[in-house]
């Protein structure tokens, strides 16, 4: 049977139940991790909410295991995330609100469009 909704993971270093609220308000299925080693082929995106220098970390692990899911970064520091994580979507903590679901749209969206061509 198909899956009608799409299940993500969040991967935060406290508890972000703004984030998942949000997210579960949206439709989606979230799940609280805390390690990337954690994210399963049935998987449809990723959100991590860290600091800098753990979510390039925690991303580029979760690229090289499996390079074709979605992630979306939280961080403060979006510019240089941007710079550093160029096939991730960065979101500032202040733009949550206004983009968080929206950006999780897109970036499965597009996924979609890069797997059916």
């Amino acid at each position: 049977m198909a899956r009608t909704t799409p299940h993500l993971l969040l991967l935060a270093d406290r508890e972000a139940p703004r984030t998942a609220t949000l997210l579960r308000a949206a439709g989606y299925a979230v799940s609280a991790i805390n390690h990337p080693a954690m994210v399963e082929p049935l998987d449809d995106g990723v959100v991590v909410e860290l600091p800098a220098l753990a979510a390039i970390s925690i991303v580029r692990r979760i690229e090289a295991r499996r390079g074709d899911v979605p992630i979306v970064v939280i961080a403060a520091e979006a510019e240089s995330l941007k710079r550093a994580l160029p096939s991730v979507r960065v979101i500032r903590p202040d733009d949550i609100d206004d983009d968080l679901v929206s950006t999780m749209d897109l970036a499965l969206a597009g996924q979609q469009l890069r797997r059916t061509g």
